[in-house]
């Protein structure tokens, strides 16, 4: 069985979406089929892996870290059969939440399952049907208030979110038109539609 390139591991707290706020030990695995010009995490598909480890190995330390939850997530960790990871996750009573783009098919089945499912569309590289239609939850990154139209024509085929989160991108995070726009989109629409924020920023984590 292979192992896990591993660009980080750490304990901190979800700083997005419904979980927002949780403490949760992040696997970021390494490698990423998308790589957007904005990433806030390029170490994860530049360079090189700092190790590899199993999927027993990551499970224990995020048994051990005393997380609520343990967060897969990337550059992109669809890249990986992330079955095996999953099932020393369930082993150790571990709930395990991924956040991914969407772009490949995610991993799950034979007892290899994910409590939560975080996708973050990209426009210029769509999610798959079936992907988009796994999620729990969708998390769009908005540069310009153009891109709203496409948002919504993506939210249609997520039928089972909880919630369409629109996030400004970080380095446009002051803009008032852009927030504006936002606000104005999200309080229009109503229902699962919520204007989120990356709060671990604010407060500094990683």
């Amino acid at each position: 069985m292979g192992g896990f390139a591993i660009a980080e591991k750490f304990l901190s707290f979800q700083g997005e979406g419904i979980h927002s706020g949780r403490r949760a030990y992040f696997i970021r695995l390494f490698g990423c089929n998308v790589k957007c010009g904005w990433c806030d995490s390029k170490s994860a598909w530049e360079g090189a892996a700092p190790e590899t480890l199993s999927a027993r190995e990551i499970a224990g330390a995020a048994l051990d870290s005393g997380a609520e939850i343990a967060v897969v997530t990337g550059g992109e960790p669809c890249l990986y059969d992330l079955r095996p990871l999953l099932r020393e996750l369930s082993a150790r009573s571990v709930s395990a939440h991924l956040e991914t783009s969407g772009t490949l098919p995610i991993p799950e089945g034979r007892g290899a399952n994910f409590a939560w499912v975080a996708l973050s569309p990209k426009l210029f590289c769509p999610p798959r049907a079936d992907s988009l239609a796994r999620a729990d939850e969708l998390k769009f990154i908005i540069s310009d208030p153009r891109e709203l139209s496409d948002c919504e024509r993506l939210a249609e085929g997520a039928g089972r979110a909880k919630a369409f989160w629109l996030h400004p991108e970080w380095s446009r995070s002051v803009d008032e038109r852009l927030l504006g726009a936002l606000c104005e989109f999200a309080v229009s629409r109503g229902g699962r539609w919520r204007v989120g924020w990356q709060v671990h920023k604010l407060y500094r984590a990683r």
